[in-house]
C-alpha cells in the first residue's frame, strides 16, 4: 500500500497568538481522524516563525517571533527530501498552509526551489487563514496553490480524510 504524506506548516508567529488555540483543535482532530484512516498515511506538522521546527499535533502551540514563511518553506523542502529517500512508494502529496494576516519578504526562493520537488509540484495544496491578510500575505496565497477556491477559512477533519481516501484509490 503507498503511503500517503500530509504535510502542514503552521504559523507559529506573533501574528497568531488569538488564532493559535483554533488551529491547535483543528491540527488535533485532523491526527485524530488520519489515526483511525484504514489507508497508510505519515503526517508532518513544521511550525514556523523566525525558525522551523517539528510541531506535534496534541501538544499545544507556543506563538511569538516574526512569520517568516521562508524558513517554513526551507525545512519543508528538507522534509519531502527525506520521505523520498526511505519512502519509496508514495501517492500524491497533500499539503497544508495554516496562517494569519501576514508574511515576511523572502519566501519566493524557498517556494521557487520547492515547486522543483515533484511531490510539491503535483501535490494537492491548500491554505487555511485566520483573520485578514495584507496584500503581499494574499500573493503568497495565489503562488503557493493552484486555485483560489483552495484558499480557505477553515479545513475540516472529513476534508482530509476524503482527500486521503482519493489519493489512495487513484494512485493503486
Amino acid at each position: 500500500m503507498k503511503t500517503t504524506n500530509i504535510y502542514i506548516l503552521a504559523d507559529c508567529s506573533f501574528r497568531m497568538q488569538g488564532y493559535a488555540a483554533k488551529m491547535q483543535t483543528i491540527l488535533a482532530r485532523c491526527a485524530r481522524a488520519l489515526s483511525f484512516q484504514r489507508n497508510k498515511t505519515k503526517l508532518h506538522i513544521i511550525g514556523y516563525n523566525d525558525k522551523a521546527k517539528p510541531l506535534a499535533p496534541y501538544e499545544p502551540i507556543r506563538t511569538g517571533g516574526n512569520p517568516d514563511f521562508g524558513q517554513g518553506l526551507e525545512y519543508l523542502e528538507s522534509v519531502i527530501r527525506y520521505q523520498r529517500k526511505y519512502e519509496r512508494t508514495q501517492t500524491r502529496s497533500i499539503f497544508l498552509w495554516f496562517t494569519a494576516e501576514n508574511v515576511l519578504q523572502g519566501w519566493q526562493k524557498p517556494l521557487e526551489s520547492l515547486f522543483k520537488q515533484r511531490e510539491f509540484a503535483f501535490g494537492t495544496r491548500y491554505i487555511v487563514y485566520f483573520g485578514n491578510p495584507d496584500k503581499y500575505a494574499k500573493e503568497a496565497f495565489y503562488h503557493f496553490v493552484d486555485s483560489p477556491d483552495r484558499i480557505l477559512r477553515y479545513f475540516s477533519e472529513n476534508r482530509l480524510c476524503g482527500l486521503v481516501r482519493t489519493l489512495q484509490t487513484s494512485y493503486k
